[in-house]
């Protein structure tokens, strides 16, 4: 019996310390044989340090073996995660967010995160089962600890310094996840000459309005989870229409980080200006960055408010509208009929009828913004391939994924135009603009940047529509013509056509111009805030 509590310990630490062997072979390096051997030398020595450093103040090998592997192993899986359904990889601040909803999370991740927690609880009786060493002193395992952290710290030096951005799955988890703990807090720009539309903080006095409506319209932004345009992959042939009047908009990322769009239209700044720690702004927003269009429109009697399709604490998507100017946060625990779904079984029209009754219950002009999940991943991937939809270049899997998407956009479609309908009744007149936030999760993991039309993964669409009106998103753009416009413009476009003029506007639109609908003004050579717009015409009524 002594003999068999004696093994208890190896054989709980063994399976862990030879699931590393996975981890080192899976996940991958960057290209060339340099970044091959980097990410597995960088798993090899963080593994050491926390072997070394769990020995050093336990004595107990086995059970600090134990530790290593699943910190390392727990972390990869957690990224593994994390990229399925919001298709990026993981960093430091993602474990504040796991404090924060952790609902939301054990929902995503419940199987696995379990079993991690089973496996600790299996650690704590090794560590009691398990006698101290007497083979080596501490300081030996001291010197072992310091040797391969000093190591650890060398391959964190700038030089070494990898790309936190990268979003491909399995791919120098590890290094990202070490570095994003000192290199993901945001930096403002330094700007050539002063503009008014930049950057963590609003400039007050321009954005006050020197005209406005005499009757404000609803403004109603509706973000479409996952939605581009199907034909951007080549090979693919879709069935039925597309959003009518949709143009093309350049997003920031792809697959996942649906935040980066959100606070790109609510702020009014491109998010990658800010550095390395853009793609974790949501989690750096609140007490650092302004709204603007919200804040603006609440300036002129707007009751602002968000409808969203998850818990208000997930990814602290509550805590950043309100820092952005949303004075009413709707989310999925508010609204009965999603509260009682599974977050990837979340009908549109849920959103859309909440945003019409809204409309209906406020006797303020309102600005909504309304997020949806039809579209979110994963799409499936075992459908039956159709050849006559499908090029041969396309995989099954490819095909069975678009194929998927193709139906559930055939839905979306669908529900905007009756919730158009429904808004066309009121008496009220309603502006909606409406933008796909990235392409999919599993569109962006199973294409390649070749499979896109102009080799393009970060291009989807917007439109706009006036219940007076009617479509009118190439009004709105009055003549400019470009191969995008920036996620981050859109506010602008949005108020002017709306009925509102301030400085803020007419020198965000004047750097649209010159940079071809791009996010720009930090070049000297572009126009000062004193320049005019090209075609400067008069608010449309």
């Amino acid at each position: 019996m002594a003999f068999r509590l004696h093994q208890i310990p190896a054989i709980i630490a063994v399976p862990a310390t030879l699931g590393m062997a996975y981890v080192l072979f899976a996940d991958q390096g960057h290209a060339g044989l340099w970044g091959f051997a980097y990410n597995l030398l960088y798993i090899l020595i963080a593994w050491s340090v926390l072997f070394s450093g769990a020995l050093w103040l336990s004595r107990r090998p086995w059970s600090a073996a134990g530790v290593a592997s699943v910190v390392i192993g727990g972390l990869w899986i957690g990224s593994a995660i994390k990229y399925q359904f919001l298709g990026s990889q993981l960093v430091a601040p993602d474990l504040i967010v796991a404090a924060l909803s952790a609902e939301t999370l054990l929902e995503m991740g419940l199987l696995p995160t379990l079993l991690i927690l089973g496996y600790v609880v299996l650690l704590i009786a090794s560590f009691v089962l398990e006698h101290p060493t007497l083979r080596w002193e501490r300081k030996t395992f001291a010197v072992g600890f310091a040797s391969s952290a000093a190591l650890l710290i060398a391959l964190n030096l700038p030089p070494f310094y990898i790309d936190l951005q990268w979003t491909t799955q399995y791919k120098q988890t590890l290094p990202i996840f070490v570095q994003s703990i000192w290199r993901t807090q945001l930096t403002e720009p330094t700007q050539p000459h002063d503009t008014s539309y930049c950057c963590f903080k609003a400039d007050q006095q321009a954005e006050t309005f020197t005209t406005a409506p005499e009757k404000k319209p609803n403004i109603i932004v509706i973000l479409e989870e996952s939605t581009f345009r199907p034909e951007q992959v080549l090979g693919f042939k879709p069935q039925g229409e597309f959003f009518k009047d949709a143009y093309p908009l350049k997003v920031y990322t792809a697959g996942g980080s649906t935040w980066v769009q959100e606070i790109a239209f609510l702020h009014g700044v491109a998010p990658p200006l800010y550095g390395n720690g853009w793609k974790a702004i949501n989690l750096f927003a609140p007490g650092r960055l302004d709204g603007r269009i919200a804040h603006q429109l609440a300036q002129q009697g707007y009751k602002t408010k968000t409808i969203y399709p998850i818990a208000g604490r997930f990814y602290g998507g509550k805590r950043f509208h309100e820092q952005l100017g949303i004075q009413d946060f709707i989310d999925c625990k508010a609204m009965p009929e999603c509260d009682k779904r599974r977050w990837n079984k979340l009908p549109d029209e849920i959103f859309f009828d909440e945003a019409v009754k809204q409309v209906k219950l406020n006797d303020k002009p309102l600005f909504t913004f309304v997020a949806t999940m039809r579209q979110h991943s994963p799409h499936e991937k075992g459908t039956k391939p159709d050849a006559k939809r499908c090029a041969p270049a396309l995989s099954d899997k490819q095909c069975s994924i678009m194929l998927d998407y193709n139906e559930r956009l055939k839905l979306s479609v669908k529900a905007y135009e009756n919730l158009l309908k429904q808004l066309k009744k009121l008496p009220e007149r309603t502006i909606v603009v409406t933008f796909g936030d990235h392409i999919p999760g599993d569109v962006a993991a199973h294409f390649k940047e070749a499979d896109f039309y102009k080799q393009d993964r970060f291009r989807t669409y917007f439109n706009v529509w006036d219940s007076a009106q009617g479509y009118v998103t190439h009004k709105l753009l009055d003549g400019m013509e470009y191969e995008t416009i920036d996620v981050a413009m859109l506010d602008a476009l949005t108020l002017r056509y709306a009925g509102f003029e301030s400085r803020y506007l007419t020198d965000k639109l004047v750097h649209l111009q010159a940079c071809s609908g791009e996010f720009c003004g930090f070049e000297d050579a572009l126009p000062k805030n004193q320049a005019m717009l090209k075609r400067l015409q008069p608010p449309i009524p």
